[in-house]
């Protein structure tokens, strides 16, 4: 005979700590971070719309050309969008504002190049080439290029030369594959031309500075339409010029050297056949005879005889004949004035009453010690000591 099974009532759950049955806890874990979730995507829904909108607003300010306001919205949207936690959702507007702040840098800068506002142009292209950004860095990098060109070509219009040389120059800086080289090249040999030709137009004119330029346009450029053009005169005639104003400066062999390349570089110009003869000039040579190194007493009223050839025939003894004399007498403090010829080691020597004849003394057995030497295009002066 069978028996029912005994009935054994069911045990109830253990409540938590909080007094919460297990069910009710886990339903509060899956609600509370969905509220979280719904939450984010409140907040995350609202900055993509106030991004978004900051965004439509730089584009249509930089549309309209207010690039200061475009800028100004643009990093808004890089705040807003561009922050490590709303970057992840918010990326693709971040980077249209990354590259809109480029473009709006780029064209104001454009814009101010051609306002003639150089400096702030800069500025704006500055910060495009700086941008990170490939395209718009390289971008950069040549309108800077061509901004230096312009500014250089508007300090030389005002003749303000070395400035614009200056800026000429910082073009190649940004311009690495030499697209612009040859026009920087022709812009350059145009100020080295024009800033020579505005040293010859001052009062008194500066033929030496002037020189300068046309020899570093001839150095730097020399195939250039400015030097070819600048060698059929000017530089000739500049040459000549430099050449006499640095005699007046005292600055003897600097003349020399402009007058004999000259003569050598341009022989068939009338400015080389000036030179030459300038070369040639008789210059004046000055002196006193006195009665030694160690007795500085002059001697008055003496014959004074230089000779333009000479040679030794025995120990002490000279002969100079066969070339042209020079003769003068000093005065009461010994003091004699000749104008010769330049040339090289012109023997002096001195009437000796005693002797009847004129003398010389010798450093040794054969060579004298009254040699004086007159260059070209510079007076020359020397004591002579008759002991």
């Amino acid at each position: 005979m069978s028996q029912a099974a005994p009935f054994e009532p069911p045990v109830p759950a253990e409540p938590d700590g909080a007094g919460h049955s297990p069910r009710r806890r886990r339903t509060r874990l899956l609600v509370v971070p969905l509220v979280i979730v719904l939450v984010l995507l409140a907040i995350t829904s609202g900055a993509y719309g106030f991004a978004r909108s900051q965004l439509s607003q730089a584009q249509t300010a930089e549309s309209a050309g207010s690039y200061s306001n475009a800028l100004a919205s643009y990093r808004t949207v890089e705040s807003v969008a561009g922050n490590p936690l709303s970057k992840v959702l918010l990326g693709d507007l971040n980077d249209h504002a990354v590259s809109g702040t480029a473009e709006a840098h780029f064209l104001w800068g454009v814009q101010l190049r051609q306002q003639g506002k150089f400096s702030e142009s800069k500025a704006q292209l500055d910060a495009v080439a700086g941008s990170g950004l490939a395209d718009w860095a390289a971008k950069g990098k040549a309108a800077l290029a061509d901004l230096f060109l312009s500014w250089g070509q508007s300090l030389v219009a005002t003749q303000q030369f070395q400035a614009g040389i200056n800026k000429y120059k910082q073009a190649s800086t940004y311009d690495p594959a030499g697209n612009l080289a040859s026009s920087t090249n022709n812009r350059l040999a145009d100020a080295y031309s024009g800033y020579a030709q505005w040293y010859t137009k001052q009062q008194p004119p500066d033929y030496p500075n002037a020189l300068t330029w046309y020899e570093t346009l001839l150095k730097d450029f020399p195939d250039s339409a400015q030097a070819k053009q600048a060698k059929t005169a000017a530089v000739p005639q500049t040459l000549y010029s430099a050449g006499q104003a640095f005699v007046q400066q005292m600055k003897y062999q600097q003349a020399r050297d402009a007058m004999t390349e000259l003569v050598q570089k341009y022989p068939s110009t009338s400015w080389a056949t000036q030179a030459s003869a300038a070369l040639k000039a008789a210059q004046q040579l000055t002196g006193q005879l006195v009665v030694s190194d160690q007795t500085p007493t002059p001697v008055a009223n003496r014959l004074v005889r230089i000779a333009t050839h000479w040679r030794i025939v025995q120990a002490h003894t000279y002969d100079d004949s066969g070339g042209q004399i020079y003769s003068a007498t000093t005065d009461a403090q010994g003091k004699f004035t000749v104008t010769m010829p330049p040339g090289q080691n012109y023997l002096i020597t001195w009437w000796d009453p005693s002797r009847t004849t004129f003398v010389t003394t010798f450093v040794s057995d054969s060579v004298p010690v009254n040699l004086v030497t007159i260059n070209p295009l510079e007076p020359a002066h020397t004591t002579v000591a008759t002991s």
